[in-house]
């Protein structure tokens, strides 16, 4: 049963690279940062030349980011259009401009112009922040419906203890704008993930093993008003998580309006659960400058089980880059509903304070410096063990500061330090570290990287190296990268030590226009013990 429904999903794969021969819009992943270059990979980079405009969707709108510098056949190295956070392994879209059967060859007209200058793009940046109705994808390119099915084999293999297992996962997403040239638009995107060994729970409960994020329908009545149905991840409210109901937004002038209605998914396997209720309302303003601009939000949210209160908070969100060469973040979660020893009572009580900061003063130099502090989040409802006598809620506090530097074409260099402590620590943590890169060795044109973690806790005493190399073979289409890793671990408490050797190849197969296979292997050696970790993958995109 098995075996045939995975053979079924790897036919299908083959079968619907033809799906996808007309597309204006490509996706790509970032894969690798370094202070200057942003690395990202692509199924294919056919038509995507150097100075084209990368773009990030924002509230299903989508935003220049990025300006690509170099390319590869499926990667390219791409330059910040102004101060963005990055993270491995964020999408960004390149939009192709395709010849259409129903239009003349000469027709080349195009809302964002690829080509445009740094200067406008940085322009067209802080415009579409304000204006959502210059960046929706339909009017981009023509092209509103885009889909991704992948499935991977993850197999590990253990000499020492025979905790051998093979797991599988299937990924499916769709986005389908304006179905139809209609106000109607529908999102999607789920993973089907599970041991071999385990199938037999799985059948028992295929929300074991599914997992669904996104599922819902969007109408938008009017630039100014739309609804939202099913399970969704709203931006403005992205901190509150899924919600499984409706939303309605109202837009006006630099306002926008929200009300949301619904059940959180079940805590234990994220399914349907309409005993938690949840429902609440947010309030956005954004404002541009000259330099850029600013946004603030507030949330107000009530959560519910069994129609007993669970949680009771505010959440605050403001960002802007008003101030010149400076990026500034902050969040924050206000509880406002307390239980004693079996008594409600009404509170305002800090739960989170986040605050980032990002300074760039030279395009060669950065800093960035956050401050983080948390308390465990209590469901009086759904966790009543926690909360059968009074709790001394603690605060766990963290800083963390990095900064990067450039001084030569392809060299460059970041160094981090991070710091973290609660009251009941015997001493703080503390990890600190860096790395070093090149991006373009003589002769062998590859990339190396090395870099160094150090870690200092309560637990553990220890370090990581690791070194790092990637190649492109243009004439193949495919891309390799071989690393290694050592790991030296000392755990004060029981005096036992962890020493590791790894092995890391990673390899990437453009086969078709739209289809790609990845194969990747992890072996870890230790003295007695090698343990060997293989993935393969094959994606399609239609």
């Amino acid at each position: 049963m098995r075996f045939q429904f995975n053979f079924l999903v790897l036919f299908l794969i083959l079968s619907s690279s033809i799906l996808a021969q007309n597309k204006s819009m490509l996706e790509g992943k970032v894969s690798y940062i370094t202070p200057q270059l942003v690395y990202l990979k692509f199924e294919s980079t056919d038509g995507i030349n150097p100075n084209d405009t990368l773009f990030q969707s924002v509230d299903k709108k989508y935003q220049p980011k990025l300006l690509v510098k170099f390319v590869s056949s499926i990667s390219v190295a791409c330059e910040k259009i102004y101060d963005i956070e990055l993270k491995v392994g964020d999408t960004y879209y390149a939009i192709i401009e395709t010849k259409d059967a129903n239009k003349s060859e000469g027709d080349t007209s195009f809302v964002l112009q690829k080509n445009d200058s740094l200067a406008e793009q940085q322009n067209n940046a802080q415009i579409v922040n304000v204006e959502s109705s210059s960046s929706n994808i339909s009017k981009i390119s023509g092209n509103n419906f885009s889909g991704k099915y992948s499935i991977q084999s993850y197999s590990n293999i253990d000499n020492f203890s025979r905790n051998d297992y093979q797991s599988w996962r299937h990924t499916f997403r769709i986005d389908y704008e304006r179905i139809g040239n209609s106000d109607l638009s529908f999102s999607t995107y789920s993973i089907f993930n599970y041991r071999t060994s385990e199938w037999s729970s799985v059948k028992k409960n295929y929300f074991n093993a599914l997992k669904v994020y996104d599922l819902h329908l969007k109408y938008d009545f009017s630039q100014s008003f739309q609804l939202w149905i099913g399970r969704f991840l709203h931006p403005k409210i992205s901190n509150i998580s899924t919600n499984d109901g409706l939303l309605v937004q109202l837009n006006l002038n630099s306002f926008s309006f929200g009300i949301v209605g619904g059940s959180r998914p079940d805590w234990k396997d994220f399914s349907f659960n309409p005993k938690l209720i949840e429902y609440g309302t947010f309030v956005s303003r954004i404002d541009s400058f000259s330099t850029g601009y600013m946004e603030n939000t507030i949330s107000f949210f009530q959560q519910n089980n069994n129609s007993k209160t669970d949680r009771r908070f505010l959440y605050l969100q403001h960002s802007n880059n008003a101030i010149k060469k400076i990026n500034l973040f902050a969040s924050s979660e206000i509880d406002l509903y307390k239980r004693e020893l079996g008594v409600d009572k009404n509170q305002f009580s800090f739960t989170s304070v986040f605050l980032s900061a990002n300074y760039i003063p030279i395009r060669e130099l950065s800093f960035n410096l956050s401050y983080d502090a948390r308390k465990n989040v209590i469901y009086y409802e759904t966790f009543q063990s926690l909360t059968d006598s009074v709790i001394e809620n603690e605060t766990r506090q963290g800083f963390r500061i990095r900064t990067s530097i450039k001084p030569f074409k392809y060299f460059g260099a970041s160094f981090f330090a991070g710091y973290r402590f609660r009251k009941s620590d015997v001493k703080p943590s503390r990890n600190f570290g860096g790395t070093i890169y090149y991006s373009l060795l003589p002769i062998i044109e590859s990339g190396i990287n090395l870099s160094h973690n150090k870690l200092i806790s309560n637990y553990v005493d220890g370090d990581v190296y690791s070194v790092y190399m990637t190649k492109t073979f243009y004439d193949l289409n495919s891309d390799l990268s071989i690393g290694y890793r050592k790991t030296n671990y000392k755990f004060p408490v029981s005096q036992n030590s962890f020493n590791e050797n790894t092995l890391l190849i990673d390899y990437n197969f453009n086969l078709f226009r739209m289809i790609s296979l990845s194969v990747s292997y992890e072996g870890a050696f230790e003295s007695s013990r090698t343990t060997s970790r293989v993935l393969v993958g094959l994606t399609t995109r239609f």
